[in-house]
């Protein structure tokens, strides 16, 4: 799949779980608005970890959230809910076929790997799903509360693990 290509899907591509809980296809969060937003937090997360010492690129943590879901432009969005056998296997064969640099493709890698950086991302991951929940529901979608709490405590779960949960905690006060 060509770069643009890639582009046009991600930013058409509504993510399913939204849509899985009733959120309708015109208010659903795309795929592209999601790897900014997971950028955004990453970066953030990344400084303050930085700050307290620990040996972090937050440019790099930053670059591995906005491409983490990259593969998702040639197999779309599938939802946890499909419990998938080989879904990992799908994606990375999928992100193999995307017509994008060899360094792009090095920070999917770390991401898989959870490298400090790729752990960042995927705690990133999960704070913009939350935030996004949290707007859902203050619009009225109750059906998403679910998927605000797992993604808070999937978060927190792996912060803890790597030693940064006050940061991402203050990361998600300051989202509230």
């Amino acid at each position: 799949m060509k770069l643009g290509e890639m582009l046009v899907a991600l930013t058409s591509l509504a993510r399913t779980g939204w849509m899985l809980r009733g959120i309708p296809h015109s208010l659903a969060e795309n795929v592209a608005e999601h790897l900014f937003v997971s950028a955004i937090i990453a970066y953030e997360i990344a400084v303050e970890a930085s700050r307290k010492g620990l040996p972090v690129s937050p440019e790099k943590a930053a670059a591995v959230a906005l491409v983490h879901d990259l593969a998702e432009a040639l197999i779309g969005d599938i939802s946890r809910r499909a419990e998938l056998a080989g879904k990992e296997e799908v994606e990375e064969r999928a992100y193999n076929n995307l017509q994008v640099s060899a360094e792009m493709k090095a920070l999917y890698i770390e991401y898989k790997k959870q490298t400090l950086e790729g752990s960042i991302a995927k705690i990133a991951d999960n704070i913009a799903t939350y935030w996004k929940a949290r707007r859902y529901i203050k619009a009225g979608y109750m059906e998403v509360e679910d998927i605000m709490i797992g993604s808070l405590k999937t978060a927190l779960e792996t912060a803890e693990s790597r030693g940064i949960r006050e940061i991402v905690e203050n990361i998600v006060e300051r989202l509230e």
